[in-house]
């Protein structure tokens, strides 16, 4: 997320908002970013960790092999 938009995808002034931004998986995306980058950052920071690839899966990517 950072690499591609030059901040962390969570920010909040205060801890419980901050957590609750990352239990919500709230973070802002870029209009720049494909539709490829967009998928791979919502599969990156899916809230529920079994849910989140495996490195084999990141590596996989179509945004990646594209």
């Amino acid at each position: 997320y950072a690499a591609l938009s030059g901040h962390a995808p969570f920010e909040a002034r205060h801890r419980p908002e901050l957590y609750r931004r990352i239990r919500g998986a709230r973070y802002p995306l870029s209009p720049r970013l494909s539709p490829r980058a967009r998928a791979l950052i919502a599969h990156m920071l899916d809230p529920e960790p079994t849910a989140r690839p495996s490195l084999e899966a990141l590596l996989g990517h179509p945004f990646l092999t594209q």
